[in-house]
């Protein structure tokens, strides 16, 4: 009788101990799982906040805002630098895209032309980002 005790002990020490691996497995491999999802978004965040604040300075040569007004020949000037200066000149990785929309959401076709400057591989509303 001692026997069985000792082997039923034993097996139950043993499920303990690999649920406990397992959830601390699971733990470690979802806290990186979510710590680099964290970072992409993070990433994506300041690079937007870089491109937002850049067109709308003041003081920064790809500035296209004058006031409360789009400065017209400043926004041609930008839409015909390449895509891969401008990611440069804004010094970011991810790709982007710089449209307009009105007070109502609808999106403003800039020159008639086209509907953002930016990575072709963008759609809004369906349609590329830059369509030169």
């Amino acid at each position: 009788m001692v026997n069985i005790k000792k082997k039923s002990q034993s097996w139950s020490i043993d499920i303990a101990l690999g649920v406990i691996i397992f959830m601390i497995a699971f733990f470690i491999f979802y806290g990186f799982l979510g710590a680099n999802s964290d970072t992409k978004v993070g990433a994506l965040r300041r690079e937007a906040s870089t491109v937002s604040q850049e067109i709308a300075s003041q003081e920064t040569l790809l500035s296209i805002i004058d006031g409360n007004e789009v400065n017209v020949s400043k926004l041609n000037e930008l839409k015909n630098l390449s895509y891969e200066e401008l990611k440069r000149m804004f010094r970011i990785e991810n790709d982007f895209c710089i449209y307009f929309e009105d007070d109502r959401g609808y999106l403003v076709l800039i020159n008639n032309s086209y509907k953002g400057i930016g990575s072709s591989a963008i759609n809004i509303s369906g349609t590329p980002c830059s369509q030169k």
